[in-house]
């Protein structure tokens, strides 16, 4: 990267993407995003130009301006380059908007858009909506879709799938081994302690649960506004467990 210019008038759309990916808070990023944005369209190549969407879309969602953010993310989309990944923003802000349906639509089209080595985690990414918005069997069929495409995050879309019938009372074949699996995966080390700490959780497993759990919050305690959004049912379902082991 070569030295930012003094003058903000003289600088490539580079550069102020530089200058956003630096910047200390959201007014900051938002402001030298829209400077990028702002020059000739002619001197903006698209994946940039993407770039700089995103760091306007992740502005916004930290100043809590959904609807902002969600048609940022249309308008990343519309562009071409990473068309999934801005798909799944996308989604993100409109779940955060309440708007479910149209946020599982969203990140369907996330799915069919996926290159296929993102194709798993954008499918994993609509069964863990479908979850949430009680539509299980539907989550369960996009899980199975998902893994039989997935590499190395398969153990973290059988875990939950695992977590998905346990939470519905219904049976879980090869349970040990889901367990163990995503434990010793590197996938097991981040999202993986919350499902491995609900699947102890609906298996009576307290002391596990706790465990896996409270190592699921600690990790997430500074998290940015986006990824909070992000993890906001996760962690609300995390915190819930552990109150009712805690009055058990």
């Amino acid at each position: 990267m070569p030295p930012l210019n003094h003058s903000s008038d003289s600088l490539s759309p580079e550069e102020h993407l530089y200058r956003a990916l630096r910047a200390a808070d959201a007014a900051g990023r938002l402001e030298h995003a829209e400077v990028g944005l702002a020059l000739p369209e002619a001197e903006v190549e698209p994946d940039t130009r993407v770039l700089l969407l995103r760091q306007v879309y992740l502005a916004r969602l930290e100043m809590r301006q959904f609807r902002a953010a969600a048609e940022t993310a249309e308008a990343m989309a519309r562009i071409g380059p990473l068309r999934d990944i801005a798909l799944h923003d996308r989604a993100r802000a409109l779940q955060a908007l309440g708007e479910i349906d149209a946020a599982i639509d969203a990140q369907r089209l996330a799915a069919r858009n996926a290159p296929p080595d993102r194709r798993s985690f954008q499918l994993w990414g609509l069964a863990t909506i479908q979850h949430f918005a009680r539509d299980d069997d539907a989550a369960l069929a996009t899980l199975r879709r998902g893994l039989r495409l997935a590499g190395r995050d398969r153990p973290l879309l059988k875990a939950h799938a695992a977590y998905i019938r346990l939470e519905n009372d219904r049976p879980v074949r090869g349970l040990a081994a889901i367990r163990t699996k995503l434990a010793a995966a590197k996938c097991g080390q981040g999202y993986g302690q919350y499902l491995l700490g609900m699947i102890a959780f609906h298996m009576g497993d307290e002391r596990a649960a706790t465990v896996h759990l409270r190592t699921f919050l600690r990790r997430n305690a500074g998290i940015d506004a986006a990824k909070a959004l992000t993890l906001r049912e996760e962690l609300r379902r995390a915190r819930l467990a552990l109150a009712q082991i805690d009055t058990d």
